[in-house]
């Protein structure tokens, strides 16, 4: 067995060069290490690997199709075998990269879903060094270079531990493909790097490449144990994302990579992402996407009643992107989504956290006060020293700016903010932030630690103890906070429906 670097140990993961070897040899050791994992006994590891020729039957027996019987295929010397991964046939042989990576996704924080979006993330990333620009398609896990496909997944997790994984086609005969139906997609055609670029690498050199990538995706800082949280689970929880996937609703919790969305979700509780899950800003901080977003959606507002319907919720939290491409900054469909539900749910309570409205702060106030009564909250998110580092486009005073005309705009109405630590900041500009808060009228607020929710997304500097942050709440509650939750886990609309705290 060769290994790269000697079997290399980064952060708690373990890259394994199985070389070129059989498929059923390699199983067992994906089994054998699968089992280890979950006894603790090893650290995170992904087995890197060639095979022999060998057609692989998956547990999605519609997907199985074979064009060629298993005696000429044995006569072929191609191997068939049967296994339990998710997926339906596909086929190796020499010249394809294959990686199984043997994770603890609860350790990591991932879902299955997330899980196989970032072997995704992975394969893309990889083939772009290779010169190719590949693209999901929604609904079949995989990669694909325009309608030909490069890649296939087929993952199983046992005791929240992975096996199986990825096969991404570098310079093998593609020829075996014409014995399958792969992954049960008729007409699919099949294509490799070397087919697209017609560039034969150094499969030793893409394996390096494949294993730095590894390394930066699944190599974590270790989380202290305060910041560790269960897989998300439970009926409810289900019922509420089939839901939210029925209606087509955006939420910040998976567009955010929220750690609090498998508890909230549990109970029936999201907030709602409306104008679309593009924004106009990049925040290094934030996991949204950054982009040029599509016009608002005019079905939006009716979906969002009928979510509300459906789950029965007590009290709605919408927040947006920022859309600086819209004159108004998007106020008028939070109002237009306010208005619909109210007219569907008339005890519904609400509160909008909104984004600061650059260039029409007075008009998007305006705007937003035909939908009284709701919490008004926009997030300070930092001190202003790491604003530059970490919200760009965000300026510190606009933002205090904006909950401040709130405050005189709206009589009776709480205005609510939120910030996070593990950014760098110090003490003492935390607590001029505070100050500022109050100074403008602010009398909610949250304080939560910054977790790097994506690869691209800031590092975190320090992870602060859960007494730092019962000291803050009483800092906070010393500055006539009227309302505050202080916790590592403490974000913006966290248990926000809890309307005295103090």
């Amino acid at each position: 067995m060769l290994t790269i670097a000697q079997k290399t140990k980064n952060a708690g993961l373990h890259v394994i060069d199985s070389g070129l070897a059989g498929y059923k040899d390699v199983l067992q050791q994906q089994r054998r290490l699968c089992e280890e994992r979950q006894q603790g006994k090893i650290p995170n590891t992904v087995l890197i690997a060639e095979h022999h020729p060998v057609i692989t039957l998956g547990a999605r027996q519609s997907a199985n199709k074979l064009l060629t019987s298993r005696d000429e295929l044995m006569q072929k010397q191609i191997d068939v075998v049967d296994i339990r991964r998710g997926g339906g046939v596909t086929a190796h042989n020499p010249g394809q990269l294959v990686f199984y990576p043997i994770l603890n996704l609860r350790e990591l924080g991932l879902d299955i879903s997330e899980y196989i979006r970032k072997l995704e993330e992975i394969g893309i990333e990889l083939l772009a060094q290779l010169n190719i620009t590949s693209q999901r398609r929604e609904g079949f896990p995989g990669l694909w270079v325009n309608d030909r496909k490069i890649a296939s997944i087929g993952v199983r997790v046992s005791k929240f531990i992975t096996y199986h994984g990825m096969a991404i086609n570098i310079q093998n005969d593609l020829g075996i493909f014409s014995h399958i139906v792969p992954c049960g997609l008729d007409e699919v055609e099949m294509t490799s790097v070397l087919n697209e670029t017609e560039i034969r690498y150094s499969m030793n050199e893409v394996k390096n490449q494949l294993s730095d990538i590894l390394k930066s995706h699944f190599s974590r800082r270790r989380l202290p144990p305060w910041l560790k949280r269960p897989l998300p689970a439970g009926d409810k929880y289900i019922s509420t994302e089939t839901v939210l996937n029925s209606l087509g609703i955006n939420t910040i919790c998976s567009n955010a990579n929220c750690p609090n969305r498998g508890q909230c979700w549990s109970k029936g509780t999201a907030t709602v992402l409306i104008l679309g899950d593009t924004c106009t800003r990049n925040c290094k901080f934030c996991s949204v996407a950054c982009g040029k977003p599509l016009p608002p959606d005019l079905t939006e507002p009716a979906r969002i009643a009928e979510m509300a319907e459906q789950l029965e919720t007590k009290y709605l939290i919408i927040t947006s992107v920022n859309r600086d491409d819209l004159p108004d900054g998007g106020a008028g469909h939070f109002r237009d989504c306010i208005e619909e539900v109210r007219s569907r749910c008339p005890n519904i309570k609400f509160e909008i956290l909104t984004p600061d409205f650059r260039n029409c702060q007075v008009h998007a106030v305006e705007i937003l006060a035909g939908a009284l009564p709701f919490v008004f909250a926009h997030n300070i998110e930092t001190v202003p020293s790491l604003y530059r580092k970490a919200r760009t486009g965000g300026n510190y005073q606009r933002s205090l700016n904006l909950l401040k005309l709130a405050r005189q705009t709206y009589a009776n109405t709480a205005t609510k903010s939120s910030i996070m630590l593990g950014l760098g900041e110090t003490d003492t500009e935390v607590e001029q932030t505070l100050i500022d808060l109050r100074n403008v009228g602010c009398d909610k607020i949250t304080i939560g630690q910054y977790l790097k929710p994506s690869k691209d997304s800031l590092e975190v500097t320090e992870y602060i103890p859960p007494a730092k942050f019962d000291w803050w709440r009483q800092r906070a509650i010393e500055l006539d906070f009227k309302w505050v939750i202080s916790a590592p886990f403490a974000r913006s609309s966290y248990l926000a429906e809890k309307r005295t705290l103090l």
